[in-house]
């Protein structure tokens, strides 16, 4: 199996930044006791951008990462907080 590299970042609205960190660092806590995960990082700029740089032990591990309850409502939850939809990448090693 492949390790997956999974790195996402989003812009938060202004004034919205802490609620995100907030959310953000509450789904990285549930993320990182799930069996495939690796590492699970949350990253923030002084722009207001986040990102979020994981790793998993295969494809099918982020699939199941994806669907479990704590990332859809993340999904939910962040919505109104962010300046645009988030740029989610899924990437294996060459």
């Amino acid at each position: 199996m492949t390790e997956v590299v999974v790195i996402a970042s989003a812009k938060a609205q202004a004034g919205r930044e802490d609620d995100l960190a907030q959310a953000l660092r509450t789904n990285a806590d549930a993320s990182r006791r799930e069996a495939g995960c690796i590492s699970y990082g949350v990253l923030r700029s002084d722009t207001g951008v986040f990102m979020t740089i994981e790793r998993w032990r295969s494809r099918a591990d982020v699939e199941a990462h994806m669907a479990a309850p704590h990332v859809q409502t993340l999904l939910h939850t962040i919505t109104p907080m962010l300046a645009s939809p988030p740029d989610i990448q899924v990437l294996e090693e060459v």
